[in-house]
């Protein structure tokens, strides 16, 4: 069914790029299923089964902080705390006042997350990125988490039991996928044994793991923990396992029929032979949570399952309940009989709130912290705009980076795909139902207003705000909107385009749309724009500056051009990303600062532009929380980088760029002497004695100096050994920082 999808889509729309298809059909996949799925269909994506580049110091750039919201994949809880992954994030909330949810915290995962769980004061996180792994925080506090370690490994999900964490991934192949992990020590996580058995899905009861993987429920002695071995074997494709004393749940799925399920309850008490006792036909879903004597069971995709309660007091007589139908895709649940609730991670639909005060009869009474696919991003002032596919137009305070917050969000009625975003002073626009443009007033930026909307020719995949007009990059079309009256835009000028749209730039008269062949437009008159020239092949993402074009294409290969003669734009320099790699490299977006290129896709990458006939890339590619990156935007002094479904992340650049605004003077004020030197520079300050931090970078973000020290004194550095060029010296002192340009010189 997926595959079908997938191909009407491309054969709908003849130029979208493979990685964005490949994000659309993936979506309906949980985190943890990915992996198995990618591997059927012969297909490599980074952080899910293919390895990432490992991290560095050299990537020139530094994560300041993320907002890292997404659509919602497990919940689990204790009491009256919840905790809910949603991209790469876990949101505890409390629900004390059942009427009043708040949340306590947001907890900010390295990747995807998976999978979480608790054990006494201590939550584990568990990230589909290999540099990620599983993360320890102590939420003894639940609105001041702290984190305590980390360990790198892939995984598709994992079950805690006393001090014993219970690991597995989908990955055959030579590796070892199922683990067991010492969790005594949480800052000590180590490795005690391991065996290859892959599942996506693994549960523990007494001494036997119990691992579902698409050829079958796999039966695993972990007795002794430091040598895990099968033992046992059940026939089927288990999507969802488990245990409790001598019984395993399961729902059985069939992969020539996907709409058909089996929930089924096996003796589990010779874990070498299990033994059905029980089974529900059409009944099933991703997870199963149980308590006292029921099962709540998630929903899945297809087939019209939804939320289901069943009763299993008789393991060979299970009684359907009742159940109630959620919007999203029910990736998980957890239950609160106390308090008579039970929770279902729905996807972009957030946390589904359900009373089941009456078991017979559930209903669904709302949801909250709703979120999509994190599609584009936009930053004036404080505040950025998400656009975030099925949830709207999420608005955040960013005026802490390390603290994000969203403070509103103008939800869609429907189920739409918010690509774009773009805001200024106080209006914001974003595409919305129907092909329409979407004008909301922002002067209050938590309580936004939608004030008026235009038909389109179709949903803008990016929009650039000039003066009175919106530029939109549209599938087939290019449109000048007028917004000089934001309750009545409308359409002025339109231009055709071959193809798909996927980025849009605007330089002087001209506009670049990235599609294939990519345009270049004059748009001298709005009200008749023009296609003068174009690029010859397909790109993600173009930036142009003076008479440079940037161009990344949709995979591989990074080019500069001239664009001195529009109509006849000239290659000068080309850059291969690929590398040998067994996958494509996906490139998306791009934007430049200084003579640095950033480049959006499967990771972020940095390519020096510095000579625009040799282009190279430099540091290392810095991975994402998420499965690619399909939009940049930089507002200084940060690049604000949108992760599909991990968020935004708020990347601080070492990059001076050609915009960046001036900081005010303050009463810590640090000057750098001389701007251009032979070798020595010379640091002072306007208020002696602090203490400083002084990192001297080169154009390429490499970190060449590192000098700590107090400021009784100046400071020398001296650089007469370095090569000769562009200089970046940052200093830090207390909660300031400072950075200024010195140019190294042999004369």
């Amino acid at each position: 069914m997926l595959g079908i999808g997938l191909l009407s889509a491309v054969v709908a729309s003849p130029f979208r790029y493979d990685g964005t298809m490949l994000m659309d059909s993936l979506r309906q996949m949980p985190p943890r299923l990915r992996a198995r799925w990618l591997n059927e269909r012969g297909m490599e994506l980074p952080g899910c089964n293919a390895p990432r580049p490992g991290m560095s110091e050299s990537t020139g750039i530094r994560l300041a902080g993320k907002y890292g919201r997404g659509p919602s994949v497990e919940v689990t809880g204790r009491d009256s705390l919840v905790f809910l992954s949603l991209g790469s994030e876990v949101a505890i909330i409390s629900f004390a006042d059942t009427a009043n949810p708040q949340v306590m915290a947001e907890v900010q995962a390295m990747g995807l997350v998976t999978q979480s769980a608790l054990r006494d004061s201590f939550l584990y996180i568990g990230c589909n990125s290999g540099q990620a792994g599983i993360e320890v925080w102590n939420v003894a506090d639940p609105s001041a988490p702290v984190f305590r370690s980390r360990t790198p490994t892939l995984l598709s999900d994992f079950c805690v039991r006393d001090t014993l964490l219970y690991l597995t991934q989908s990955l055959s192949g030579p590796n070892d996928t199922f683990k067991v992990f010492s969790i005594a020590s949480p800052v000590n996580v180590y490795l005690l044994g391991s065996c290859r058995d892959s599942g996506d899905a693994v549960t523990v009861t007494n001494n036997a793991a119990f691992l579902a993987d698409r050829w079958g429920l796999y039966s695993i002695d972990v007795s002794d923990p430091r040598n895990p071995h099968q033992v046992g074997t059940y026939p089927g494709m288990p999507i969802s396992v488990e245990a409790r004393g001598n019984i395993c749940c399961v729902t059985f799925g069939n992969p020539n029929q996907p709409e058909w399920l089996r929930f089924t309850i096996l003796d589990v008490s010779n874990p070498a032979s299990p033994v059905a006792l029980g089974s529900l036909d059409s009944c099933g879903g991703y997870d199963i949570h149980l308590e006292d004597s029921l099962a709540f069971i998630s929903g899945y995709y297809t087939g019209g399952h939804e939320f289901q309660i069943v009763s299993i007091a008789d393991s060979t007589s299970l009684i359907r309940m009742g159940g109630c139908s959620t919007p999203g895709y029910g990736y998980g649940v957890w239950s609160y009989l106390p308090r008579q609730r039970v929770f279902v991670a729905d996807w972009d639909e957030g946390l589904s709130l359900i009373d089941v005060s009456l078991t017979g009869s559930p209903r669904r009474t709302g949801a909250i912290l709703t979120a999509g696919l994190a599609q584009d991003v936009s930053v004036s002032g404080d505040i950025a705009y998400v656009a975030n596919t099925t949830a709207g137009l999420k608005i955040v305070d960013v005026s802490n980076p390390a603290l994000p917050m969203e403070i509103s969000a103008v939800d869609t009625a429907a189920y739409v795909y918010a690509t774009a975003a773009v805001a200024r002073d106080s209006y914001a626009y974003t595409d919305w139902i129907g092909h329409q443009l979407l004008a909301v007033n922002v002067l209050d930026p938590g309580q936004p207003q939608k004030t008026g909307t235009c038909d389109m020719f179709d949903r803008a995949q990016d929009m650039v705000l000039r003066d009175s007009f919106l530029y939109c990059a549209e599938d087939y079309r290019f449109q000048v909107v007028n917004v000089a009256r934001p309750r009545e835009p409308v359409v002025v000028g339109t231009c055709g385009v071959q193809n798909a749209s996927m980025d849009l730039f605007l330089l002087d008269t001209l506009a670049f749309v990235g599609s294939w062949p990519s345009p270049i437009i004059n748009i001298s008159d709005p009200a008749h724009p023009e296609t003068v020239g174009n690029f010859p092949m397909p790109l993600g993402g173009v930036y142009a500056r003076d008479t440079f074009a940037y161009l990344a294409m949709d995979y591989d290969s990074f080019f500069v051009y001239s664009i001195a003669h529009p109509a006849a734009p000239r290659c000068l320099g080309s850059l291969d990303f690929s590398g040998g790699q067994q996958y494509a490299e996906y490139n998306v977006d791009i934007d430049v600062l200084d003579t640095i290129a950033y480049i959006g896709g499967w990771h972020l990458k940095t390519v020096s532009v510095a000579d625009p006939r040799n282009p190279r890339e430099v540091g290392t590619r810095w991975n994402p929380p998420s499965s690619y990156i399909p939009r940049l935007s930089y507002s200084p002094p940060y690049l604000y980088v949108a992760c599909s479904d991990g968020g935004v992340c708020i990347m601080e650049t070492l990059q001076t760029g050609v915009s960046e605004l001036a900081r005010p003077a303050t009463a810590n004020r640090v000057l750098v002497a001389p701007s251009v030197t032979r070798g020595p520079v010379r640091v002072t300050a306007d208020v002696p004695g602090k203490t400083i931090e002084l990192e001297v970078y080169d154009v390429a973000g490499s970190l060449i100096r590192k000098e700590t020290g107090s400021m009784k004194r100046a400071v020398s550095v001296d650089l007469t050994g370095a090569p000769d060029g562009a200089y970046l010296v940052m200093v830090r002192m207390e909660n300031s920082r400072s950075t200024t340009k010195v140019v190294k010189t042999r004369r």
